[in-house]
């Protein structure tokens, strides 16, 4: 499987303040990529950076392209990204014109807008929204429109930055199943968070911290040094944190990241 993201010896500072030295990060395509530590670790300023908002003299490839000017609004056409503050990412009088205006920015033709407003409204549940104003929906409304619009245009790289905690429980559990559809289907996904719960089904966590990556590896393994996260102010999920008691007492013998499955596993 090819790299979808090359980051190789990234410097960037901010004045005399180093966020990163030398760090490098490969991506493979299709991976779902969970990127979490704590505030001032670097997460949105990578994110900031492979975007190209944030400008750099380091060579970083992206599906392919090296990230320039020349080569930054195809870059940007492959990669949907899902700010933290959603109401910044709102334009437009209706949730049908928010979607339409993504689309038109990209040259999409009339018949095909409507047609990939009509997909995305259906997949995500909001066709009942498309008439209303992004200023009357609910937060949960808001992220959903936000990532029909970035859905909508079929991007290669998704990008959630902080905002899926918006969401209620449910939603969040729908959202995350839809993701995970998305993803089985070739979608590269890279979720910034606090909550290791959403790193549940990536395929790799990385743990930030002062614009190194500390850790790095599936869920359940970097979810076993459990101190290290403790002592970056990272809390652990309840189930987490129960099935690390648990495999101490020898009662199972893998974490867990499910509290039904750890009953389970108890009553065998």
């Amino acid at each position: 499987m090819d790299e979808i993201i090359k980051i190789d010896n990234l410097m960037f500072r901010y004045n005399d303040l180093f966020i990163f030295d030398k760090f490098s990060l490969h991506i493979k395509r299709g991976d779902w990529l969970t990127i979490s530590g704590s505030n001032g670790s670097g997460k949105s300023t990578l994110i900031k950076i492979i975007t190209g908002i944030l400008k750099t003299n380091c060579k970083i490839v992206i599906d392919n392209l090296e990230l320039n000017n020349e080569n930054l609004f195809e870059i940007r056409r492959n990669i949907g990204v899902v700010f933290d503050n959603l109401d910044d990412m709102f334009l437009c009088e209706t949730v049908e014109d928010e979607i339409a205006f993504s689309l038109e920015n990209l040259s999409y033709n009339r018949k095909q807008i409507k047609e990939r407003i009509d997909e995305i409204s259906d997949i995500l549940n909001i066709r009942k929204l498309l008439h209303k104003s992004t200023n009357e929906l609910s937060g949960g409304e808001k992220f959903k429109v936000a990532l029909a619009c970035v859905l909508s245009f079929k991007p290669r790289i998704l990008i959630i930055d902080e905002s899926l905690s918006i969401l209620d429980n449910n939603d969040k559990t729908n959202i995350l199943k839809l993701l995970k559809d998305f993803n089985s289907k070739g979608l590269t996904i890279i979720n910034i968070t606090h909550n290791l719960e959403e790193s549940y089904d990536s395929s790799r966590l990385i743990i930030l911290n002062n614009g190194e990556i500390l850790l790095d590896g599936p869920p359940i393994k970097v979810f076993e040094y459990d101190k290290v996260l403790t002592r970056l102010g990272i809390k652990l999920p309840f189930e987490i944190e129960l099935s690390i008691k648990l495999k101490l007492y020898g009662l199972i013998d893998n974490i867990i990241p499910n509290i039904d499955n750890v009953v389970d596993k108890l009553w065998e």
